[in-house]
């Protein structure tokens, strides 16, 4: 018997933890049909028993404010699953418990998880499951998703209730008044247009876009009003009493005492800036310096594994093979140590719940200068990619906020920069190594705002809106999540290595070695390079570099693999090849070419992505234009003041 069941929950419950204990590795991504809100699934057996587990977008209410939101509600009123699992945090209950009353109204075939139930104890607070499952009418687990706790007997509790145990309507009374008009709406929805009348009579009341606009030809109930404040009140009112007779024990607000007086000294007004900036030189100082010798020993292996190649003969095919893809992908992959030791850096402040104050630090900060606080959500996730980075922009309500931020995702410093900024970095700073690196990651926040401010002044001129979060509590660490989040967010740096890279890198070497058998400077990379050397000239970039940043639009690892082809590190000979590449930059100009790799065209995959995500080639169009625009400003910038002040 094949069985599905959907989690649903807030953000920061647990809920992908819960997620990922149940399916482990077996889970694929792929995206919900029409939109490009990110669709995480997986299956396990169990049983005799096949469980298919849809992981549904975080949210806080069942409304259709936002992508994800609609997402979550259409999915589960118009293709219910067999089962809903309500993931709740167990210590942080009142959003939780108001989302489950919501499901409550679309179905009853629900079980309710208590995650975090080790917290809870070791705080010495208890929670009565009898009076949970009275009150909401569906059976309730316990669980821990960091230690694995009641799994298995949530396994079994999902086959129960999709064999139609545990049955049992519950129907949250809304007051004599909302109640009377419920019964109104009902009785005039006819039965073709929708079957769970109560809950579309109550979205019809709550205004809700999609069911007011089915409806209102067809409800009279001669009464404009919005009831959703009312409505919600009251389902809050139900939350509270509920709490009041489960839980017991402890209060819960000491938890939420010792958060808000860590939080009092981690987003202070005054020291929140310097503590931030403090984490985030500690992140780059582990990336860069601690994660360095590993990289260097890969950079031996292939350094060896590609001269082991040539000792077979000097023809075309062996060259392809050496200085193609042992060069080329075997330049990018050196550097797999330092993005994963990003990752790991990221995935410790993200679990430990870090990340998101951090955000509401920057925001504080940007939101005086007048800018969009909700972009700085995508700043985060920015660092790993700007793909994912831009597609969060689905969750803004606002149209004009999401393009905004949209374009200025570009900005944020994603990893596939990472390796670029190390070998160059290692060649022209090796006194300062993680101060240069961190300059680069500085530049670029400074940048996002820049262009957030400029593009919402220009083309939108709205008002900002201020950043509104729920704030995760603070936890310790697992190994395992840390485990799950490195290998999620670094896996995808490895894919690439084996598909656009290797496939980019085997045009590179074709360009850079024919037509004359492998001499570069005569090769039809160089009439590209020396035809864009014309434009970069004054930046102090050569044809060469000119030739690593074209490819680079591909992909910004390319510049690496182009960077190694053309000077001779992917030919083995690493000394010679980095007094080359030192003879083309200065110091002054290897500075400029990482501000100018930092901020030129995006990679066409975050331009596909901006093209799906605002439906407009003219938002493409504008990217490129004006991200050359802005990298080729700062860069003459950078040698202007250095000539000027420095050098």
């Amino acid at each position: 018997m094949v069985i599905s069941a959907a989690l649903v929950g807030n953000p920061n419950v647990g809920k992908t933890s819960i997620f990922n204990r149940l399916v482990g590795a077996r889970q694929y991504v792929a995206n919900w049909p029409g939109v490009t809100v990110t669709k995480i699934e997986g299956a396990t057996e169990w049983k005799g028993n096949t469980l298919h587990f849809i992981d549904l977008p975080g949210t806080y209410s069942l409304t259709s404010k936002t992508i994800d939101e609609k997402v979550t509600r259409d999915y589960l009123f118009f293709t219910p699953p067999n089962v809903s699992l309500l993931i709740a945090d167990s210590l942080n209950p009142e959003q939780s418990f108001y989302l489950l009353i919501e499901l409550l109204e679309i179905t009853n075939s629900v079980i309710l998880v208590m995650n975090s139930i080790d917290e809870i104890r070791n705080r010495g607070v208890k929670i009565d499951k009898f009076e949970l499952e009275k009150h909401f009418g569906v059976p309730v687990v316990f669980t821990s998703a960091k230690t694995g706790e009641g799994i298995d007997e949530l396994k079994d509790k999902i086959i129960e209730v999709a064999n139609g145990k545990h049955s049992k309507k519950v129907l949250f009374d809304y007051g004599s008044r909302i109640e009377n008009y419920i019964n109104k709406v009902i009785k005039q929805i006819p039965d073709n247009v929708f079957t769970n009348k109560r809950y579309a009579a109550l979205k019809f009341l709550e205004k809700d876009e999609f069911f007011y606009e089915k409806l209102k030809s067809h409800v009279n109930i001669e009464c404009d009003e919005d009831f959703s404040s009312e409505i919600s009140k009251t389902r809050y009112e139900h939350v509270v009493y509920i709490i009041k007779e489960a839980y017991s024990g402890n209060n819960l607000s000491y938890v939420k005492n010792i958060n808000d007086r860590i939080d009092h000294i981690l987003t202070h007004k005054i020291f929140g800036i310097p503590i931030l900036i403090f984490v985030f030189y500690l992140v780059f100082k582990f990336t860069f310096e601690v994660m360095q010798p590993l990289s260097d020993l890969l950079d031996v292996a292939f350094s060896n594994l590609s001269e082991y190649v040539k000792s077979f003969g000097n023809n075309a095919f062996i060259s392809l093979i050496a200085d193609g893809v042992i060069g080329g992908v075997g330049g990018i992959l050196v550097f797999v140590p330092n993005i994963f030791g990003l990752f790991l850096a990221l995935g410790i402040l993200e679990e430990s719940g870090y990340l998101p104050r951090a955000a509401f630090v920057l925001d504080r900060l940007m939101y005086k200068l007048k800018l969009s606080g909700r972009a700085f959500m995508s700043l985060i996730l920015g660092f790993g990619c700007n793909v994912p980075s831009i597609m969060t922009a689905r969750g803004l309500p606002d149209e004009k906020e999401r393009i905004g931020t949209i374009l200025s995702s570009p900005f944020i410093s994603c990893s596939a920069r990472l390796p670029v900024y190390i070998m160059i970095i290692g060649i022209f700073f090796k006194g300062y190594k993680s101060e240069v690196l961190f300059s680069i990651y500085l530049i670029s926040i400074l940048l996002t705002a820049f262009s957030a401010y400029f593009i919402n002044k220009i083309f939108f001129k709205g008002e900002n809106v201020p950043l509104v979060m729920e704030l995760p509590r603070y936890r310790v660490p697992t190994f395992r999540n840390i485990f799950i989040y490195t290998w999620n967010k670094g896996s995808h740096f490895l894919k690439k290595a084996g598909t656009i890279i290797l496939v980019t890198s085997i045009a590179v070497w074709g360009l850079t070695y024919f037509p004359n058998h492998g001499n570069i400077d005569t090769s039809f990379a160089s009439y590209i390079g020396k035809g864009l050397e014309i434009i970069l000239k004054p930046l102090g970039f050569d044809w060469k570099i000119s030739t690593a940043l074209f490819f680079g639009g591909v992909a910004k690892e390319v510049i690496v693999s182009t960077i190694s082809m053309l000077y001779g590190f992917a030919q083995g000979d690493i000394s010679s090849a980095k007094m080359l590449l030192s003879q083309s930059l200065s110091p002054l100009s290897a500075y400029a070419f990482l501000v100018f790799v930092l901020l030129y065209i995006p990679c066409f995959a975050t331009l596909a992505t901006i093209k799906s995500e605002t439906g407009s080639w003219k938002w493409v169009v504008f990217s490129v234009v004006y991200s050359f625009s802005l990298a080729y400003l700062f860069s003459y910038i950078v040698i202007f003041v250095g000539k000027a002040f420095i050098f």
